[in-house]
């Protein structure tokens, strides 16, 4: 009877420990795929799934050859009125996630200023104007990401940009 009681009580706590390592993981990867501050704004909202899944693919013809399986957006906001939307994709590979950004870029007219490419931290990065926003775009591993930022002071975009490629998308 001790020996059953002991292997109970084993099993429960092998239980335990594998749940808490499950939260840890999940609660890891939520944190690096979004931080909880970018510069000087905070993480208001993070939508994920079918949700993200919508907001995404209604942005965006067919021809950009976006039809993620895995979608995430991000909305973050300062109290001076600053304001990211931050919206990552996950591709079946690196260079399927480059694919897409490529497709993407392509795809770039009717609202949006031609883009311009810009080398930061090494990757090369698409930036474009458009809606009264400044957008930044881009493959990193296995993720296509979209920055939109309100402010259109350059010096706060390098800041925030860098910030972004560097905890953003692993």
């Amino acid at each position: 009877m001790r020996r059953r009681k002991n292997s109970f009580h084993l099993i429960i706590a092998f239980a335990a420990v594998a749940i808490a390592a499950s939260a840890a993981l999940l609660y890891q990867d939520e944190k690096t795929l979004f931080p909880e501050k970018l510069g000087d704004m905070e993480l208001k909202l993070h939508r994920e799934g079918d949700v993200a899944i919508r907001e995404i693919k209604s942005s965006h013809s067919a021809k950009d050859n976006v039809n993620p399986g895995e979608a995430h957006v991000a909305r973050y906001r300062n109290s001076a009125g600053s304001r990211a939307t931050v919206s990552v994709t996950l591709a079946e590979t690196n260079q399927r996630a480059v694919e897409k950004v490529e497709n993407m870029n392509r795809g770039m007219g009717g609202m949006f200023s031609k883009p311009e490419i810009v080398e930061i931290k090494g990757m090369k990065i698409y930036y474009t104007e458009g809606g009264g926003e400044y957008h930044y775009y881009y493959a990193k591993n296995d993720f296509v990401v979209w920055i939109a930022l309100s402010n259109p002071d350059k010096m706060y975009q390098s800041k925030l940009m860098d910030e972004a490629i560097k905890n953003i998308g692993g």
